[in-house]
């Protein structure tokens, strides 16, 4: 760059204008940017500079801001193609139709990689470019070898498949290679099965196109879709694998043995059909349920009281009977509680899931008078919130209690908070005790009738 900017100040020898074109400008250093800058910034009249790249978000702003931007498209096949032929009839080499346009599927757009592939086969073969001198000179595969491995995996024939692969790989092409171009037949498929149409398929020919679409309708969307994702994976795991063959031939094995893809709106409206079934049925039998209970609630009547059901009747309900809870000691309520916590966190999560969720993380550690204690771990602040909200406790109360049977009332505390065991007062004496500890000595003590 340095240099560059020596020279541009002198004036052309022939031209009006000195043009300079710098190829992967992208590659230029930080330094080397900043020395240039200048020039663009101010250009003699006579100079002119073209950046070419393919990486334009390498470029610094400062310099794309005093650039006019031009982006290239690829270029079509079609076109490359021609070129091709006309090169070839300058040099009066011959060629294959089907040879040039695998030169041009290959140059991916680019007119100088195409003219590079040219050059490298009529080096090869001063002659004659056929479609065997460009496969051995790109180590692609066959494209007609790779239709009857996608036929194979179609049909899902193994022994077909292994045996493709084997001579593939055997004949030296490379793995990945043959997986891309694999990839790219099934891509080609979807594309047609998808839009009908073949004009936007990759690396391949009119008669070639027509060998996919025969396999088109041995084939459905999804699976195409699912055998494209499985090679692409294969691809990906075969390049970083240290023996990539064993790998290949395990994924495929793996593929052909999985392929049965089950059609998508024929599990839909089996689904439907089996939800339609299901609800028939349910409102069928609780039609018949229905009137055999009024049948046997009409049977029930006898027909002495038919005759007095003019006259009214008054209907008394008897009260419902309070349920008897026993007598349990606090020692079994506790081996109870344990014994059977996992049964009432079932009750709990039937009745009220959030519930359970708080109850879960606390732990028993004893039984006071009936009052079965449960421990939370500090960390646990919502959760002992929760708990001590007076319609969990008591909801917790009433289903601990039916399943003891027996009443038990429950109290909810953190860990390392100590728990006075309060014992009943039972005489006059513990009374006076418990007055005397909390106020100081009684002076007297008058006893009212």
């Amino acid at each position: 760059i340095r240099d560059l900017r020596d020279k541009v100040k002198f004036l052309p020898v022939k031209s009006k204008y000195k043009v300079y074109i710098i190829d992967e400008v992208h590659m230029l250093s930080k330094g080397a940017f900043n020395s240039l800058l200048k020039t663009l910034e101010e250009p003699p009249e006579h100079l002119l500079f073209i950046l070419a790249t393919t990486e334009s978000q390498k470029i610094p702003a400062t310099i794309l801001s005093r650039c006019q931007r031009f982006d290239l498209k690829r270029i079509g096949a079609d076109i490359i193609v021609e070129n091709m032929k006309k090169i070839c009839h300058e040099l009066n080499i011959k060629y294959e139709e089907k040879a040039l346009k695998l030169i041009a599927a290959n140059s991916e757009g680019a007119m100088r990689d195409a003219q590079s592939i040219l050059d490298r086969c009529i080096s090869y073969n001063d002659d004659v470019v056929d479609y065997e001198t460009v496969i051995n000179l790109l180590g692609t595969v066959n494209y007609q070898v790779v239709l009857e491995a996608a036929d194979a995996i179609v049909d899902k024939d193994m022994a077909r498949t292994m045996s493709l692969v084997d001579n593939i790989l055997n004949s030296g092409k490379e793995l990945t290679f043959f997986l891309d171009e694999l990839i790219i037949c099934f891509r080609n498929m979807l594309i047609i099965k998808t839009t009908n149409s073949s004009d936007n398929l990759m690396r391949i020919s009119e008669d070639e196109a027509e060998g996919i679409k025969n396999l088109n309708g041995k084939i459905s969307v999804d699976e195409i879709v699912k055998i494209i994702e499985d090679l692409s994976t294969a691809q990906a795991e075969c390049k970083r694998a240290l023996n990539p063959r064993v790998l290949l031939e395990t994924k495929l094995i793996k593929m052909l043995h999985n392929l049965n893809y089950v059609n998508l709106d024929s599990l839909i409206k089996r689904i439907e059909d089996i939800e339609s079934n299901m609800q028939g049925n349910y409102q069928a039998q609780n039609f018949e349920r229905k009137i055999e209970v009024k049948t046997t609630k009409v049977n029930k009547v006898p027909e002495s009281k038919i005759e007095k059901s003019k006259k009214p009747e008054k209907i008394v309900q008897e009260p419902l009977q309070k349920k008897e809870f026993e007598n349990k000691s606090d020692e079994v309520i506790f081996n109870s509680i344990i014994d059977g916590w996992q049964s009432i966190l079932k009750e709990i999560r039937s009745e009220n899931a959030g519930l359970q969720a708080i109850i879960r993380e606390s732990k028993l550690t004893e039984v006071i008078n009936k009052k079965a204690v449960f421990v939370f771990d500090p960390k646990f602040t919502f959760h002992i919130s929760a708990a001590n909200q007076p319609k969990n406790k008591q909801k917790f109360k009433e289903i601990l209690s039916n399943f003891l049977n027996d009443n038990c009332e429950v109290e909810f505390t953190t860990a390392g908070k100590e728990i006075k065991q309060v014992n009943p007062k039972t005489t006059i004496e513990d009374v006076y005790e418990d007055l005397k500890n909390e106020f100081g000595e009684i002076v007297e003590f008058k006893q009212e009738d």
